[in-house]
């Protein structure tokens, strides 16, 4: 069974979402938050209705008619004798035996609490507002108090670190009390299970010094042209319409600097593989299918067809959101080979993970090959990246070779039968910040003949080129 990435889901889900676009990227962003502790004046709710409470505190004082307690409290008598007639169902009230008025009349129904009328109206008067700390995020972009987990928010340092898109934050001034209404923090609590606490009043707002973001995933749609770039903003798993208009009238992709460049040309294959090439779009349904099955949802008709398994013969084109998934397959699973190729190398990519992963296949037995290089003065590599590679060739020589070449356009991934041949690159598709993207389509191909050519090709190629 295929494994699928958060970015692999999302595109599933959403490549469809704008008619006559096509979903380019989906990009790491941040949503720009205050940590903000509110100083609240709250009570928990009480179990009855304000009516029915007042009408217990009145015949608690004393006040036995219905016409008396409609009197003090200003209401018609109607609605009072709904509400004592509840009361009455609910062992609450109960009627007092008669007594003699001052003309020797009989005084009748006058009302009384029962034993557990009694006790509830001291119930209700032992609740009383208390002062408390009420932990909140704040939304910046959005300008109000969200249900987001603060466990979740990173440093803003760190976003723009790990190459984030933070953005923009046009409440990013002091919150004030009137920033964060009642309604608002009782709707929260609501959303969070908390239905047993009332707020009545925000009497101050502290507000953390340190800036924080809230991740998320922005979409990036386009057009054929490229002449309309959309962007969808997914938070917590889900699309957020509030977050879309408010990035859009903030000038949007333009003013984030987001652009889409024409998809550069897919590596031909032998003339036998592509007739056998399953299409982006009949890929992409397989996908939706497979995903459907490991996430226990009803599948389409032609899953039957399709299976959910990993095919061993197939020839078939992967989405630009596929090859992170693949890459991690190689890293994960490999048995006996692995070769990377990838004009550049990216600190983004090259993570503790990363090497963790690759040792752990070296480990095992797993032969890798990892080659790089494009021009001489080449700017687009880290050399921190090659370092940390090459210090784990080191400890393992006969496992793994790191190779400088003169000059590469090659991004070629191979692991054991698989083979792929992409214009993904491969071990820098992260940590780009001029933010140009386009739609890179490659085609996995899992065959053991096909590997084994390719293998063969691209070792030889290493050896010719390397410095």
């Amino acid at each position: 069974m295929p494994t699928f990435s958060e970015n692999s889901l999302l595109h599933i889900r959403f490549h469809n979402d704008r008619q006559g676009l096509e979903l380019v990227a989906i990009v790491d962003a941040g949503i720009p938050v205050a940590l903000v502790t509110a100083d609240i004046l709250a009570q928990d709710r009480k179990p009855l209705p304000l009516l029915q409470e007042f009408v217990l505190h009145l015949v608690g004082e004393n006040v036995e008619t219905e016409e008396a307690i409609a009197g003090i409290l200003g209401l018609p008598q109607r609605m009072v004798t709904h509400t004592i007639a509840g009361q009455f169902s609910d062992d609450l009230l109960t009627y007092a035996p008669p007594r003699l008025g001052s003309g020797a009349e009989p005084v009748a129904h006058r009302l009384r609490l029962t034993v557990r009328g009694q006790q509830t109206a001291r119930d209700m008067a032992a609740i009383t507002p208390v002062q408390v700390g009420q932990p909140l995020v704040y939304d910046q972009l959005l300008g109000r108090a969200k249900p987001y987990d603060r466990h979740t928010v990173i440093p803003h340092r760190q976003a723009e670190e790990e190459g984030v898109v933070v953005l923009p934050a046009p409440h990013s001034g002091v919150v004030e009390t009137s920033d964060i209404p009642v309604p608002d923090i009782n709707a929260l609590l609501r959303e969070r299970g908390t239905t047993n606490r009332e707020v009545l009043l925000v009497r101050g707002i502290t507000q953390a010094k340190a800036r924080r973001v809230m991740p998320a995933k922005l979409l990036v749609y386009a057009d054929p042209e490229r002449t309309d770039i959309q962007l969808g903003v997914v938070v917590d798993g889900e699309l957020s319409h509030a977050h879309e208009i408010a990035l859009l009238s903030h000038g949007g992709a333009k003013a984030l600097g987001i652009q889409v460049e024409p998809a550069p040309e897919r590596p031909a294959l032998a003339p036998d593989l592509e007739r056998a090439r399953i299409d982006l779009s009949q890929a992409t349904r397989q996908r939706a299918d497979q995903a459907a099955a490991q996430l226990g949802i009803q599948q389409s008709d032609d899953q039957s067809q399709t299976g959910p398994a990993i095919q061993r013969d197939q020839v078939r084109a992967i989405s630009v959101f596929e090859h992170p998934d693949l890459l991690d397959e190689a890293l994960t699973q490999a048995r006996q080979r692995i070769l990377i190729i990838s004009p550049w190398i990216k600190n983004a990519i090259i993570t503790t993970d990363f090497l963790s992963k690759l040792e752990n296949r070296l480990k095992r037995g797993t032969t890798a090959h990892i080659a790089y290089g494009y021009q001489d003065n080449d700017t687009k590599t880290d050399p921190a990246a090659v370092r940390k590679l090459e210090n784990l060739a080191h400890r393992y020589p006969a496992k793994l070779t790191v190779a400088r070449l003169k000059s590469t356009h090659a991004k070629i991934l191979i692991f054991d039968d698989t083979w792929i041949a992409t214009s993904f690159n491969w071990l820098s598709f992260r940590g780009d910040p001029d933010r140009t993207y386009r739609m890179e389509e490659g085609t996995l191909v899992r065959n053991r003949h096909a590997a084994d050519d390719q293998y063969r090709r691209y070792i030889e190629l290493i050896d010719q080129e390397r410095r």
